[in-house]
């Protein structure tokens, strides 16, 4: 399925404590600020000489940042913590936890940089940029409860900064259930109530009534977002998953070619490589798979979902290996787990396909396909106590299913539990029956 979107807002914090030495080529700075660290350390110490030291750490990490190239990225994230070490005074402290943290960010390293966030907020508590970068770090570590909170507190120290409305929306939205859905919906609606026409709380607002089923609403939603911003690929691409979702195939082939129009991307192509499987062009759909890997070869969804063309055309091996390519790059994704252990299966790689059901369970222990999978598995192996042991599990989670009455019925056959397996029989064909005239 086309993946849902997130609108989250963007780090505020870009590097806006300049260096004193704008108009120093940047390895000169590194030389005078390395010079003067030397002469002050075969110097006798001043009163000032901490001082001095770490406000030459600081502006050579901010040249190191200048540079742009991860060596040199290493090297201010070692002086930065030099810095911090000598108890620097309190301005030159909190740019350098906002710095790191940057530094940090960019590594998406986002349990560290939050830390270093939490530091400057403290130090500077009613900067709300503060507030909004530690919650978007505590988002990107699904810790949303916290993200929340940290929302919050910007809120209350600006109660018109929009975009917090929207992070604290789209945190409320990863809860998963209809309240914390409603409270996004506010959210999303109060940040609209300030500025209608800004685009990235109606394209938030348009995946929340996806999100409730309210198709059509969250269809006028995204058009009034390309009536604002006819660039905004975004609200294009929202539009493309509503019309989809809605059966318009057409009007979502043209939504996401006019995205990627505007701005290819990896995520689009796939989504359009899905569009062209719900119209039956799995050829086409392949090709948008591959474009998306060679354009984001770190991608993992393009290869799942090129994986599961190959596995329609029983062409096994090579979709285990565009599932394993796929886990990579996102490994605890049980979708991926339970298709490779399927595939595996077939190719009576046993083991391995163990190990990648055992893997999906402990990651999703009331998903009731993974149970029934692993029977057949135990069945090829002839385990039919082990097989029947899943596939009552599976009944306990999903218990009007008949294709699972009817596999554990022969496997109760096996085993030699001839009165339980005709109940199956006759369980299973009930179920047949009421869904054949419902």
């Amino acid at each position: 399925l086309i993946k849902r979107l997130r609108i989250f807002s963007q780090m505020y914090f870009r590097i806006y404590y300049p260096m004193p030495v704008s108009p120093l080529h940047v390895g000169e700075a590194v030389r005078i600020f390395k010079k003067t660290l030397d002469i002050f350390s075969h110097s006798d110490k001043g009163p000032n000489a901490t001082a001095i030291s770490a406000d030459c750490l600081y502006n050579l990490g901010l040249c190191y940042m200048e540079e742009g190239n991860l060596q040199m990225v290493f090297c201010a994230l070692i002086d930065y913590g030099i810095v911090l070490l000598l108890h620097a005074g309190e301005t030159i402290t909190l740019n350098t936890f906002i710095n790191r943290g940057l530094i940090y960010s960019e590594l998406e390293q986002y349990g560290f940089a939050l830390e270093d966030f939490k530091q400057a907020a403290l130090i500077s508590e009613t900067n709300v940029n503060l507030c909004q970068a530690a919650a978007m770090c505590h988002h990107r570590i699904k810790e949303f409860e916290e993200a929340v909170n940290f929302f919050t507190w910007a809120i209350k120290i600006n109660p018109c900064f929009l975009d917090a409305y929207i992070g604290r929306g789209n945190s409320y939205m990863e809860y998963g259930h209809g309240e914390a859905t409603n409270q996004a919906q506010k959210d999303f609606l109060k940040a609209l109530h300030f500025n209608p026409s800004y685009v990235k709380s109606r394209i938030s607002l348009g995946y929340n009534l996806q999100a409730q089923g309210k198709f059509q609403k969250a269809w006028r939603h995204f058009t009034i977002a390309t009536e604002v911003d006819p660039k905004s690929y975004l609200a294009y691409e929202g539009r493309a998953v509503v019309c989809l979702q809605m059966g318009n195939n057409f009007a979502a082939m043209q939504d996401i070619n006019t995205a990627i129009k505007i701005n290819t991307t990896a995520e689009f192509l796939t989504n359009r490589g899905v569009i062209h499987e719900f119209m039956g062009q799995r050829q086409n759909a392949m090709k948008d798979y591959q474009a998306a890997i060679s354009l984001n070869p770190k991608y993992s969804l393009a290869y799942f979902n090129a994986g599961n063309i190959y596995f329609h055309h029983r062409q096994f091996s090579q979709a285990s290996d565009y599932f394993s390519k796929a886990l990579m790059f996102d490994p605890g994704n049980k979708y991926v787990l339970m298709n490779r252990a399927i595939a595996n299966t077939i190719l009576k790689k046993y083991e391995e396909a163990k190990e990648d059901f055992a893997y999906a369970i402990e990651s999703c222990p009331f998903w009731a396909a993974i149970y029934f999978n692993r029977a057949q598995l135990y069945c090829c192996l002839k385990q039919y106590e082990l097989a029947e042991e899943d596939l009552s599990k599976a009944l306990s989670l999903v218990p009007n299913d008949a294709v699972v009455y009817n596999l554990r019925a022969k496997v109760r056959g096996k085993i030699g539990l001839i009165e339980e397996a005709m109940a199956d029989y006759n369980q299973a064909l009930d179920l047949e029956e009421y869904a054949s005239v419902t």
